[in-house]
């Protein structure tokens, strides 16, 4: 199914976008200032502090990327090139393809301004509906998912006495 590119509803797109992106950068920054590391074992643990400093890290440069994605496909549109850019506006109305992979690290509770950025995404028009239910379950999950212990047989005691997000 082919789409139409509308111009207006992409640029409009691309604030929201721009905007998550900086709530995602302001989150990073708080699990950064919290001391958080990418050293020691809990990488194999769903939530830990490496798995949660990933995953903002994947959620901040991946809207980052996604904008230069809808800026690319903006350009050209106006340009009245739409065709050279009709795969990648398909793509783009997808969604924000690193929200899986980030958010799915992330300790629970999520932050605050990456809870905005996520609402923020899932109230863009551009998007199809699958994209606002992928959200709302980041949402809603109770904990992070990935990694899947079993992936590295990480006992639950193990990943049960791991602190959330690396707080005490």
């Amino acid at each position: 199914m082919k789409r139409e590119i509308d111009i207006e509803q992409l640029v409009t797109a691309m604030k929201s976008v721009d905007e998550a992106g900086r709530l995602f950068e302001e989150a990073l920054a708080v699990y950064e200032a919290r001391g958080l590391q990418r050293t020691g074992d809990d990488f194999k643990v769903a939530g830990g502090s490496v798995q949660t400093l990933q995953g903002a890290e994947e959620m901040a440069r991946g809207a980052r990327k996604f904008l230069a994605d809808l800026a690319l496909i903006a350009g050209y549109a106006s340009a009245g090139f739409e065709d050279r850019v009709a795969g990648r506006y398909e793509t783009a109305c997808k969604g924000f393809s690193a929200l899986s992979g980030g958010a799915a690290r992330m300790a629970r509770p999520l932050l605050d301004p990456t809870v905005s950025g996520l609402r923020l995404l899932q109230s863009v028009d551009l998007f199809e509906a699958s994209f606002g239910e992928e959200v709302e379950q980041v949402l809603q999950a109770e904990k992070a998912t990935y990694p899947d212990p079993s992936m590295f047989r990480v006992t639950a005691q193990r990943a049960a006495s791991t602190p959330v997000g690396g707080r005490p």
